[in-house]
């Protein structure tokens, strides 16, 4: 069953193929290795990167501005 889920096949494919009552049953199979569960940790890990990243404003938009945009006289 592990190779199966490593190849990519749904948990309610691989629970009719095991013909388990349960997917419960069927994960209990479910044997991951220690590659996965690293490789798992470093894309939850570049995921929350992303999430905290700081977002800058679209080019532009947040410009300071200068006395020539000021309305009035100029002096």
């Amino acid at each position: 069953m592990t190779w199966f889920a490593d190849a990519g096949v749904p948990l309610h494919v691989l629970h009719k193929i095991a013909g388990h009552g349960s997917p419960t049953t069927t994960q209990r199979y479910l044997h991951p290795d220690a590659d996965q569960i690293t490789a798992s940790g470093a894309a939850l890990s570049a995921h929350l990167m992303v999430l905290r990243a700081p977002r800058s404003p679209p080019h532009g938009s947040c410009r300071r501005l200068t006395r020539a945009d000021r309305p009035g006289p100029q002096a």
